[in-house]
C-alpha cells in the first residue's frame, strides 16, 4: 500500500473523532438540539451535552425477552436509553464506548494480549492518488458502492483477510432483522414523539431484499456517460435550519481506526452530491460502525438458556463533506475512477457554503 505515516491535520480522512455509546442521563432537551428554541434552553442543552461527553456512552440493543427470565423490565429500559443516546450521537455530539477489545496480532492466529490503542488510518494523499491512477478500473460501474469498493481495493492488502472473514459469516434472519431495527430506530415516528424538526427522508435499510434497489441518481456525477446511482442508508433533513445529515453504516468486529476507512468517506462524499444535500445550507455525513456480541448461555430449570445476541454501536464519526481537503481528495478520486471531470455547478449552495 502507499506509504503509511503520520500526516498533517488537514488530511482528507482525518477528522474530529466521536467514539460513542450509552448510559443515557437524558437531561438534555432533544428539542433544544434543533437549535430552534430560545437561547436559555440552548445553553442548558450545551452545558448538559458537555458534561455527558466526558463519559463514553454505551449503545446496546438487547432482545425484548432478554431480561424476562430474570424478573424485570431492564431490556425495555436498556433499549429506550440506547435509542435516546443514538439520537444524541446523530444530532448532537457524545462519546461512544467501543465494546470490542482489540489485541495486537503477532502472527497467524496468535495475539499479544495488550489492548491496541485507538489510532487513525493514515495515508499520504499524493501517494494514494498516484496508486489510484495506476490501478484505475477497466470497466467502472456507475454506483457509489462500486466506487467505494474500488477505493477499498487500493488499501485492502493491509486488512483484507480479516475483512473477508467478516463478510463471509452467515447470519441468522432474526439477527439481521434486529440489526435493521437498531440501525433505523431514529425514524419519523420517534422524531415526532420527541418533537424534533428533523425528518428521515431516505431509508435505504428498509428496502425489501426481494425487489430491485430504489436508487437515487446524481446527474452531474457520471461514469461512462451514465448518472451515478446511490442508495444512502439513512438521510435526515431539517427544513427549518436547511440542514441535511447522511449516515453510512458498517458492521464489523475488525479494529476500527479513529477516523474510520477511506471507502466509507468515499461513499459519503457521493451521497453529499445528492440534490437535496447540495441545496442545503449545511450538510454533515456520519460513518457508523456496529457489531454483534453474544452473551453466554446459562442453566435454567429443566435445561439451558442459549446466549442472546446484542446489537452494539462501536463508533460514530462525523465529517463535513464540504471541507476543502475532504471534497478535493474524493473529487479527484472520482475523476480517476470515472475517467471524466466533475463539473462545478453555478448557483450550487455547496459552493456558497464551503463549511458547516
Amino acid at each position: 500500500m502507499c506509504g503509511m505515516r503520520n500526516i498533517v491535520r488537514d488530511s482528507p480522512i482525518t477528522a474530529p473523532v466521536a467514539y460513542h455509546s450509552h448510559r443515557q442521563c437524558c437531561r438534555i432537551s432533544l428539542a433544544a438540539m434543533d437549535e430552534g428554541d430560545d437561547e436559555e434552553r440552548q445553553f442548558e442543552a450545551a452545558d448538559d451535552a458537555e458534561a455527558l461527553a466526558r463519559e463514553k456512552q454505551r449503545i446496546t440493543f438487547v432482545p425484548d425477552e432478554y431480561w424476562n427470565s430474570k424478573g424485570g423490565r431492564r431490556s425495555r429500559r436498556t433499549n429506550t436509553g440506547s435509542t435516546e443516546a443514538r439520537m444524541l450521537s446523530l444530532f448532537s455530539e457524545i462519546d461512544i464506548h467501543d465494546p470490542i477489545t482489540s489485541y495486537v496480532s503477532t502472527g497467524e492466529g496468535s495475539f499479544d494480549h495488550r489492548k491496541r490503542e485507538p489510532e487513525p488510518f493514515n495515508l499520504v494523499p499524493s501517494e494514494f492518488l498516484a496508486k489510484a491512477r495506476r490501478l484505475r478500473p477497466i470497466k467502472p460501474e456507475p454506483t457509489a458502492s462500486s466506487f467505494s469498493s474500488w477505493i477499498y481495493s487500493l488499501y485492502s492488502q493491509a486488512i483484507g483477510k480479516e475483512e473477508e472473514r467478516e463478510r463471509g459469516k452467515e447470519v441468522e434472519q432474526e439477527v439481521l432483522d434486529r440489526r435493521r431495527a437498531a440501525f433505523q430506530c431514529i425514524d419519523n415516528k420517534y422524531l415526532r414523539k420527541v418533537v424534533s424538526n428533523w425528518a428521515l427522508i431516505r431509508n435505504g435499510i428498509e428496502q425489501p431484499e426481494d425487489r430491485p434497489i430504489d436508487y437515487l441518481t446524481i446527474d452531474h456525477l457520471r461514469v461512462g456517460g451514465v448518472p451515478l446511482r446511490v442508495s444512502p442508508d439513512l438521510m435526515y433533513q431539517n427544513r427549518a435550519l436547511s440542514k441535511v445529515l447522511i449516515v453510512e453504516i458498517k458492521h464489523t468486529k475488525m479494529f476500527v481506526p479513529t477516523n474510520l476507512w477511506p471507502n466509507v468517506w468515499a461513499q459519503l462524499w457521493c451521497y453529499s452530491q445528492i440534490e437535496v444535500a447540495r441545496q442545503a445550507d449545511s450538510v454533515g455525513v456520519i460513518g457508523e460502525v456496529w457489531c454483534d456480541e453474544w452473551t453466554r448461555g446459562y442453566r435454567v430449570k429443566g435445561g439451558r438458556e442459549p446466549g442472546k445476541c446484542h446489537i452494539m454501536l462501536r463508533a460514530s464519526v462525523r465529517r463535513d463533506p464540504r471541507a476543502i481537503s475532504y471534497d478535493r481528495f474524493f473529487r479527484q478520486l472520482f475523476e480517476i475512477y470515472s475517467g471524466s471531470p466533475v463539473p462545478v455547478i453555478e448557483g450550487d449552495r455547496a459552493n456558497e457554503h464551503p463549511r458547516m
